[in-house]
């Protein structure tokens, strides 16, 4: 019953937003609270006053009792008289009377009255108060000389007329309440209005980010409290992980450095904290820390997706490479016999070119199957333990005297920081060798060819780098894949086989390139001091 009586309410608080209903209910509390203070401060005021004035009128019927001795025992109704009229001045009095000891009237307001009698019993020479149906209060004095009663001084009060009086007392206090009131209620107005926007402005970041999210953006949501950990603690350790870094706790290098050196938690960090700020700061980092899982996620199931679309091209070129390879194999080598024995066992100028031409394409033919067979066959690592600056020197002096017949430069920069490592020194010169002849065929006479190695920590880092015409940026991302090559002739396996031997290594090869200023190869290999 209750539910259904407040759903109406409920709904059409739903249909607020919730900025107004933060500011609809800060500016609700704060105007109860006023209403609340004014009616308690005004109904305080008012028993205060009405308290002052009974208290006073006790006090006056107190002194009067004293006074009257006199003039009861002597009899001097003029005294009476002035001082029954000085109290019939005072408000909400509605009659003063005084009356002797055998209840005769012989003061009172009404001088009408003087002379009647009213009845005498034990609680006329009592002190007593009592209200009638009228609404009047009526107070009654006793009036003694040391033990006998020489009569009573009686007085009736209009609570009515009280309660106006206090009313008209308070008018200048509610009129004053109220300019303090309307003061209080148009500061209420404009801190409700900030409180509000303070706090939903974070819950509307909030809002813009997860529909951003929702459109497969993932971008953080903006927290302006944010302080970088070096500027915090002033630190100068250029060589901490976080040094520097925006949200610190999003990285996993600087979340384990703290983890083991400062021996804290990022939910722990002053940092964290301080740029969290409040609770809402908390749900917005929060949020931010789930965008960056999920860019991570997303940016590893790309990754997956695309080794294993790359890996199934892999499977389908190696079964088409050895069917091939099988197919052809074979009738090349009696095309290449049948020619040599024509050559040699027939003469004739005319005839001796073609041969030449069919032995010459039977060749080109025979290493384009030698190429499917190389990167079909899975051809096992033989690890020994060399110096790869070695091998790369092997590997220039055998082109470098071409390089130099064509014109072009070529320059070496060996690391020899580097030590003996594990690899496969026949398929690691196969890798080398293939992109040297890649850079000659994408230089001209006078370009420079730069080889280089680096050790970066547990890593050997072999470049290849040319200044020659370039790869356009919308083939990079194909270099790498069987069959695509940008030359006229040539398999588009060479690369390919270079990548895969690469892989089978536990390292990784990436290229950089601009057109018209050269391009860049370089071949990450791991470390291997053990088998």
């Amino acid at each position: 019953m209750r539910k259904d009586f407040l759903s109406p309410f409920y709904k059409l608080l739903r249909s607020f937003s919730i900025k107004s209903r933060i500011f609809l209910s800060f500016l609700f509390l704060i105007t109860l609270l006023l209403f609340s203070v004014n009616v308690l401060i005004i109904n305080y005021q008012k028993n205060s006053l009405k308290k002052q004035y009974y208290e006073g009128l006790n006090h006056n019927l107190e002194n009067f009792s004293l006074e009257v001795v006199d003039w009861l025992v002597f009899f001097d109704p003029l005294k009476l008289e002035e001082k029954v009229s000085s109290l019939k001045n005072l408000p909400g009095i509605v009659y003063v009377m005084v009356v002797d000891k055998n209840g005769r009237i012989v003061a009172h307001t009404n001088p009408s009255q003087l002379g009647q009698f009213i009845p005498v019993n034990d609680s006329t020479f009592k002190t007593w108060e009592s209200l009638d149906n009228n609404g009047i209060k009526h107070f009654n004095r006793p009036v003694f000389k040391e033990d006998f009663s020489l009569g009573a001084v009686r007085v009736g009060v209009s609570e009515a007329d009280i309660n106006d009086f206090i009313e008209q007392s308070v008018r200048t206090l509610k009129n004053y309440m109220l300019f303090v009131s309307g003061g209080f209620l148009l500061a209420a107005l404009v801190v409700s209005y900030f409180i509000s926007i303070t706090l939903t402005k974070p819950l509307n970041k909030l809002k813009k980010s997860i529909q951003k999210m929702q459109a497969n953006e993932f971008e953080f949501c903006e927290n302006e409290n944010l302080i970088l950990c070096k500027d915090f603690y002033q630190c100068k350790d250029y060589q901490c992980p976080s040094y520097g870094k925006t949200r610190c706790w999003l990285n996993e290098d600087s979340k384990k450095w703290c983890k083991s050196v400062l021996k804290i938690e990022c939910e722990d960090c002053f940092v964290y904290k301080y740029s969290c700020g409040d609770e809402l700061g908390y749900v917005i980092e929060s949020f931010n820390k789930m965008v960056a899982d999920l860019r991570s996620y997303m940016e590893q199931l790309d990754k997956a997706t695309k080794e294993k679309i790359k890996l199934e091209k892999y499977s389908a070129v190696s079964e088409m490479a050895m069917v091939v390879a099988h197919e052809i194999k074979n009738p090349l080598n009696s095309i290449k016999a049948a020619c040599s024995y024509l050559k040699t066992n027939f003469k004739g100028k005319i005839l001796q070119e073609f041969l030449s031409i069919i032995d010459k394409e039977t060749q080109r033919l025979n290493e384009l199957i030698t190429g499917f067979l190389t990167y079909a066959r899975p051809v096992p690592l033989k690890l020994e333990k060399t110096q790869i600056n070695n091998i790369i020197k092997e590997i220039i002096n055998l082109v470098k005297p071409e390089f130099e017949e064509e014109g072009k430069q070529i320059e070496l920069s060996l690391d020899p920081s580097i030590p003996e490592f594990y690899f496969d020194p026949y398929q690691l010169k196969q890798v080398v060798l293939n992109l040297l002849v890649n850079a000659g065929d994408a230089t001209k006479k006078g370009d420079k060819i730069s080889v280089a190695t680096q050790r970066e920590g547990g890593l050997v880092v072999i470049s290849v780098k040319d200044t020659g015409e370039g790869i356009p940026e919308e083939l990079l991302d194909k270099v790498f894949e069987p069959f695509f090559t940008t030359k006229v002739t040539g398999s588009g396996l060479g690369l390919a086989c270079v990548e895969k031997i690469v892989r089978e290594h536990g390292g990784k090869i990436s290229v950089f390139s601009k057109k018209e200023e050269g391009t860049e190869f370089k071949v990450f290999l791991p470390i291997r001091h053990e088998l």
